[in-house]
């Protein structure tokens, strides 16, 4: 069987699991810890995930370059965020799948107000959670040196 859409949207699937494989079991230190200034600490970037989620939805509804301000989160609350980027990334999986389950993956589409393919639209989307969980992986090992990234995010 030809790779096609749904194998894409399986893959947007795993790269939030991965992300969230990087946090699962953070510290309070560590929600909010920085390695310096600029960066992003753990809950600004789950905050951005979902300014990210919410954004790429708006786009494909409307082929209109989105306003990441009136998208972004304040919230830092670890369970309330977390229950926000469940909630934007289902939005956006449930998008795509009733507009565009049956479309060929060189199908334009307009994602973060640019036109492109949809095969790289989600490649896209997944890229977001994949950096974003190296630095989440660098806060875990820069926190805590005890802590075992390959048993963390591959198992014994």
């Amino acid at each position: 069987m030809a790779y096609d859409f749904l194998d894409v949207l399986n893959g947007i699937k795993d790269s939030r699991k991965n992300f969230l494989k990087h946090i699962d079991g953070i510290t309070a230190e560590q929600w909010s810890w920085k390695p310096y200034p600029e960066a992003k600490s753990i809950a600004e970037t789950v905050a951005h995930l979902i300014t990210d989620d919410r954004v790429a939805l708006y786009s494909l509804e409307t082929s209109k370059e989105p306003t990441y301000s009136t998208a972004q989160v304040a919230e830092r609350d670890p369970v309330m965020l977390l229950a926000l980027l469940d909630q934007s990334h289902g939005a956006l999986t449930a998008y795509l799948i009733e507009h565009f389950s049956k479309s060929p993956l060189d199908q334009e589409v307009c994602a973060w107000g640019l036109n492109m393919k949809l095969g790289k639209a989600c490649a896209f989307i997944s890229s977001e959670d994949y950096y974003h969980a190296g630095q989440a992986a660098y806060i875990r090992i820069a926190t805590d040196p005890t802590w075992d990234y390959y048993d963390a995010i591959y198992g014994s």
